[in-house]
């Protein structure tokens, strides 16, 4: 059941078998770790088209038999390197901090991500702290999920 699946993307949390499972039917899949039980039985799956619903529409269903499945939805406009986002503490995160949340959750490797950004390792983790109290989080770890729920990431 191989398909066009450049856009869809579909993310677990420590589940290596999930993982693969989602891999074998052609889509792509990223891991976020997690000591959460419950989050190790979540998939979810980033939608930016009505078309790419529909392409994973049986698949979401097969997975759901399995595991809780989010399907989260995006407008197609891009934001811009300014714009603000709301959080849902009522906080808001500049076009930046996306960026940065953006390397945490996809990359999770704190020497790329500071070459990238320019940044030293201490502002890194400077800037994760604050990223964490605005959104009134505790972990790197929470901050991947809540990004994955909340953010274009």
């Amino acid at each position: 059941m191989l398909v066009d699946t450049v856009m869809i993307r579909f993310s677990v949390f420590s589940n290596e078998r999930a993982k693969s499972e989602i891999e074998s039917f052609g889509f792509r899949c990223t891991m976020l770790e997690t000591s959460s039980r419950r989050m190790m039985r979540t998939v979810a799956v980033s939608i930016r088209r009505e078309d790419e619903l529909r392409r994973v529409e049986d698949f979401v269903n097969v997975l759901s038999r399995e595991y809780c499945v989010y399907i989260i939805l995006h407008e197609q406009d891009q934001r811009g390197d300014d714009e603000i986002v709301s959080s849902p503490t009522g906080r808001y995160l500049s076009g930046k901090e996306n960026e940065f949340i953006a390397h945490v959750v996809n990359d999770d490797v704190v020497k790329k991500t500071c070459h990238d950004l320019g940044m030293s390792r201490s502002g890194y983790y400077k800037t994760l702290k604050r990223i964490l109290g605005k959104l009134d989080l505790e972990s790197a770890e929470q901050l991947r999920s809540w990004a994955l729920l909340h953010l274009s990431v």
